[in-house]
């Protein structure tokens, strides 16, 4: 062929005839690697937490075996996974004396009562601030689940010292109550 260049490098053939498979050979490659959708790695889950806190208050109910009292007022539920898609749910609300003590009265707990306000490992256990009233009294209630014992709760209820009281000093059923709770699953 007269008219043909061809020069060899490194023992690959360039010139007219030889480098038009190369060329389409090398875009075809690059195609493949370079254009297109990029890949959007694994999809993410969805929580099997729900969100609201009505939702919130079924799944710690659900989990717990415990039941928030109808007269529970200003009820705040926080919940997250543990390690292994374990539950842990936290809350807290004010109620009447009669709808803490349903709390307390539950299945499988043993109650712990005491004159005035939580102590420092109550406040870290069930996630409490500084009460801005005087504490008359603090009863903890913890046991597993009744019919699974993978599941820890735990009650705290702290009783206001201005809260209402028949003649005789004894609580009317009617004081205020500030109630935290928490359930968690132990992994199994």
């Amino acid at each position: 062929m007269e008219g043909a260049a061809s020069v060899e490098q490194k023992g690959w053939p360039v010139g007219d005839r030889m480098t038009l498979p190369w060329v389409v050979l090398a875009v075809v490659l690059t195609a493949g690697c370079v254009g297109g959708e990029p890949d959007p790695g694994p999809s993410p889950t969805a929580s099997p937490l729900p969100t609201s806190t009505a939702a919130l208050g079924k799944g710690f109910e659900k989990l717990s075996g415990l039941r928030l009292p109808e007269d529970a007022t200003g009820l705040k539920v926080d919940a997250e996974l543990l390690e292994g898609d374990r539950p842990y749910y936290r809350l807290r609300y004010e109620t009447t004396r009669g709808g803490a003590e349903v709390a307390c009265t539950a299945d499988n707990f043993t109650f712990y009562p005491s004159d005035g306000p939580p102590d420092a490992e109550q406040r870290e256990e069930f996630s409490i601030g500084e009460h801005r009233t005087e504490i008359a009294e603090t009863v903890e209630c913890t046991g597993d689940h009744p019919t699974n014992g993978l599941v820890q709760r735990g009650v705290l209820v702290v009783f206001p010292a201005d809260g209402a009281k028949r003649d005789d000093g004894e609580p009317d059923g009617e004081d205020t109550a500030m109630v935290y709770a928490y359930a968690s699953e132990n992994p199994g």
